[in-house]
């Protein structure tokens, strides 16, 4: 029986994501019934399977929404509607995951490794290498980053190193290169989401946010060397990126950055030229490069199997992380459907006027306090970017933005509960408070601390 149910899930998902790329062509009032049908089964299939302590926030969201809907006296239809306003987000989550195939058809990331291991000589040039990593990996290949490169160092320690002191190292480093990923990656979702909810310029944001990550990069080393003198590590910490005689790495670095910049090209050009909605470029452009790539190989049998094994195994994996992402989209449509959007908004307005903060300012800490409410990140952008469209005070979209996108980046790493986090604790057995809000708290403030400067000066110009 459970196993009929999984693959009634992974069956719907399939059609959900189908139906949705349909309907950007086909707008048929029946293929968007469609959608919310589907939208419905998965829903339904994973409260019979999953058990009910582990759906606490789908269902908190749920009934908030059901609430909402009584207290207005509004139509049920209302949450029909609302189980396909996740339709432009779902597909993003699931095929973001290809780039990865790119990623790990061929030792790319070793030939990167390898170009610099000479250079390894230290704790902080260690650091500062797996940050990097992370952060690059991350830029196209999104929390699965997080693992990723997690296990490409997770056995190249000295005996002489603690593990305590390995484990915070290798961890605080791949977080914190992930995690200001999200302040200019377009392949993000919770930028992509970003973008289109608040009418954002594209490239405008991506640089700006760029910028920031830079500066934020530039604090997590300088903060590692604030903790590496207070944890007293001072020698080398990694044994061996020694390169097997069978890894052919020659022209894989250049390979693999023409392919990174052919799908960020892609999916500029098609947003900004070719003026397709952002969260419908990039799940496009992920596609059609990744079957460019392996057209190109000439691994279509590979990249057979790989599909093969995204609908029948990876799917399925996936439910959790539909069941926030669809119980959200309930709750965003009712707010929408019986005007509390703009009520919330009115009482931001009033906050923010109380407290004399700065709407920007604002912003951000309304994302924090999301986080530390248990609503994770993308589901709170989704929430926040459809209500906070009209902000007074003259700021450009990207700004607004900006503040958003900066408190994503600090809840990414201290909230109590994000998917990074339950990530890194899987990989190395931590808890997510030791993952997270001990290990990278002052990291964190201080990101927050000099990106609400940042966002500030940008205000001036």
């Amino acid at each position: 029986m459970k196993q009929f149910i999984n693959n009634l899930f992974i069956t719907a998902l399939v059609m959900f994501i189908l139906l949705f790329f349909v309907s950007t062509i086909w707008q048929e009032p029946f293929v968007f019934e469609l959608i919310s049908a589907m939208g419905l089964v998965m829903l339904v299939s994973i409260f019979i399977v999953f058990p009910k302590r582990a759906l606490i926030l789908p269902i908190i969201l749920i009934m908030l929404s059901i609430s909402i809907i009584s207290l207005t006296s509004s139509s049920p239809v209302v949450l029909w509607k609302g189980l396909r306003e996740m339709s432009v987000i779902i597909p993003l989550v699931i095929l973001i995951n290809l780039v990865s195939w790119i990623i790990g058809h061929r030792p790319y990331v070793k030939a990167l490794m390898n170009h610099g291991k000479k250079q390894i000589t230290t704790p902080i040039r260690f650091f500062s290498l797996v940050a990097a990593l992370s952060h690059f990996i991350s830029s196209f290949m999104a929390v699965g980053g997080v693992a990723f490169v997690y296990q490409m160092f997770r056995d190249t320690k000295k005996q002489s190193v603690s593990q305590e002191s390995w484990d915070f190292i290798l961890s605080a480093a791949v977080m914190r290169g992930f995690t200001l990923t999200v302040l200019w990656t377009v392949v993000h979702p919770a930028f992509a989401y970003g973008i289109a909810g608040t009418n954002a310029p594209l490239l405008p944001t991506v640089l700006k946010g760029l910028g920031l990550a830079c500066i934020g990069f530039v604090i997590s080393i300088i903060i590692f060397m604030i903790e590496m003198k207070r944890k007293q590590i001072s020698a080398s910490v990694i044994s061996d990126l020694s390169v097997r005689p069978e890894d052919k790495l020659d022209g894989l670095v250049w390979r693999f950055l023409f392919w990174v910049s052919l799908l960020m090209g892609g999916i500029l050009i098609s947003n900004q030229w070719l003026h397709l909605d952002i969260l419908l470029a990039v799940p496009i452009v992920i596609v059609t490069v990744t079957t460019l790539y392996f057209i190109s190989n000439k691994s279509m049998s590979e990249y057979k199997q790989l599909w093969v094994r995204l609908v029948t195994v990876d799917l399925d994996k996936k439910k959790k992380e539909m069941s926030v992402i669809l119980s959200a989209g309930l709750l965003v449509a009712t707010l929408k459907e019986t005007g509390y959007d703009q009520l919330l908004f009115g009482y931001f307005l009033h906050a923010v006027d109380v407290l004399n903060l700065n709407i920007l300012i604002g912003l951000t800490f309304v994302v924090i306090l999301l986080g530390f409410c248990g609503l994770p990140p993308i589901p709170a952008m989704v929430l926040l970017s459809g209500i906070l469209v009209d902000i007074p005070g003259g700021y450009s979209a990207d700004l607004v933005l900006l503040s958003l996108l900066l408190g994503v980046a600090v809840t990414l790493v201290i909230a109590p509960v994000t998917v990074p986090l339950l990530l890194i604790s899987s990989q190395n057995g931590l808890s997510l408070g030791e993952n997270g809000f001990r290990s990278n708290i002052l990291f964190a403030v201080s990101l927050l601390i000099v990106g609400l400067i940042y966002i500030q000066v940008l205000t001036l110009f």
